[in-house]
């Protein structure tokens, strides 16, 4: 009976260290992510890039998570980390419509205002992600980003229905013979 109680006791002991031992990690973590140059969103150009598909839009948020999107129908998963006041590392995963996956790695700086980023970048294709061959890391490419900001709507240079024009009415069916 006596070793189950310092079983139990030993338990609470280890979780309640974890549990608040933990938060401040996260909190010290969170707190050098929140205030990093890198947080925010973005459009990315890449070279070599799809300039049909260019810019992606890209976000880095508070927690460490990293998202983008392409306008080829592309969306990668990742990570970021600061290496320093100004720079960055970030990993996206993009799946493909195969058994493979892309993953991307970027190394960024960003520019002393704050607004715009440059940096390196490889790929490297996952043929097999439960364990099968890789292509290695291919590159290096350049990309550059450009802060996105919030703006108030300005004044309309023309109404949603003008832009959109609804068909007139469809024309009577010809009945077959």
């Amino acid at each position: 009976m006596r070793r189950t109680s310092l079983l139990w006791l030993s338990a609470v002991i280890v979780f309640g260290v974890l549990l608040i031992g933990g938060g401040r990690l996260v909190a010290a973590q969170d707190a050098s992510l929140a205030d990093h140059p890198a947080k925010g969103a973005w459009t990315v150009t890449s070279d070599p890039g799809d300039t049909e598909f260019s810019p992606r839009l890209a976000i880095l948020s508070a927690d460490g998570s990293a998202f983008f999107v392409s306008g080829y129908e592309t969306t990668g998963v990742g990570r970021w980390e600061p290496t320093s006041d100004t720079a960055a590392i970030v990993s996206f995963t993009v799946v493909t419509d195969g058994p493979a996956q892309i993953v991307i790695r970027a190394s960024i700086e960003t520019a002393p205002d704050g607004e715009s980023f440059t940096g390196t970048f490889t790929i490297e294709a996952v043929f097999d992600p439960a364990g099968g061959g890789t292509s290695g890391e291919i590159g290096p490419g350049t990309i550059e980003g450009t802060r996105l900001l919030a703006e108030a709507p300005g004044t309309p240079a023309m109404t949603f229905e003008e832009f959109f024009p609804q068909p007139e009415g469809t024309p009577e069916a010809t009945p077959a013979t």
